[in-house]
């Protein structure tokens, strides 16, 4: 029989994974709730003295690092197998999509939003070869909680990791990502070069898929990009080659 949490323990109600196991350990859970009036209080002290510092448009996703297309640091996947998305359009024939049923719904609507939406052939053709190797789509917790997607290239097939915030969002939102990581996966992720072709998908995607629907900020990022005098160079400065 399952128990009832506890109403004043905390770490009993913190997030849990595709496994309903706690995510983080209860001397964290506990001690952030403790420090939680110290860290508010220096938080506003800090905001009024310092300025908060902007991110460059071109390092919100940031190079290739720790075997992912761009890196997010540490990071938490789900264990569960990946299913097949059933009655998948042509184009994604073949794609996989892992996570509870509550996780799966959010990413078949978003995969299906790319069904339904006519793409340039170069865009489509890298949705495609990724589907068709079995590729999976699944969410994952990221340590750079800003970045919003990744893929890992060297698995077999490969996995494109959305960001697990993207469950409480428009799932709209992240048909333009699947975009991005195909089309990455199927260039060279290390590259400015690559790294723009990439976001001039997920612009396309954003365009096309939401049209006067509000946008996330990665569909504000890529369009932000790619109205710079030189993106490329950008990226380079970003650490991509």
């Amino acid at each position: 029989m399952a128990r009832t949490p506890h109403p004043r323990d905390p770490w009993r109600r913190a997030p849990v994974g595709e496994l309903q196991e706690q995510l983080l350990p209860r001397w964290f859970i506990v001690l952030c709730v403790v420090l939680i009036p110290v860290a508010v209080g220096a938080a506003v002290a800090a905001f009024i003295v310092f300025a908060p510092r902007e991110v460059p448009v071109a390092a919100r996703r940031p190079p290739p690092g720790n075997g992912l297309t761009n890196d997010v640091g540490e990071y938490v996947v789900g264990e569960s197998r990946p299913v097949e998305y059933a009655d998948a359009c042509t184009m994604l024939r073949g794609v996989h999509i892992a996570g509870t049923e509550a996780d799966r719904e959010p990413l078949r609507l978003g995969l299906a939003a790319l069904c339904n939406t006519r793409l340039p052939p170069a865009v489509a053709d890298r949705i495609s070869l990724f589907a068709a190797t079995g590729g999976v789509v699944r969410f994952a917790q990221f340590e750079m909680t800003g970045v919003d997607s990744t893929a890992r290239p060297q698995d077999d097939p490969p996995v494109i990791l959305v960001n697990a915030r993207f469950q409480r969002t428009d799932p709209l939102w992240i048909a333009p990502l699947v975009a991005h990581d195909a089309v990455l996966l199927g260039g060279d992720p290390s590259t400015a070069a690559g790294a723009l072709e990439a976001r001039r998908a997920e612009k396309t995607v954003c365009d096309r898929v939401l049209g006067g629907r509000r946008a996330g900020r990665g569909c504000e990022d890529a369009a932000a990009l790619l109205d710079l005098p030189d993106p490329q160079a950008a990226l380079r400065e970003a650490g991509f080659r």
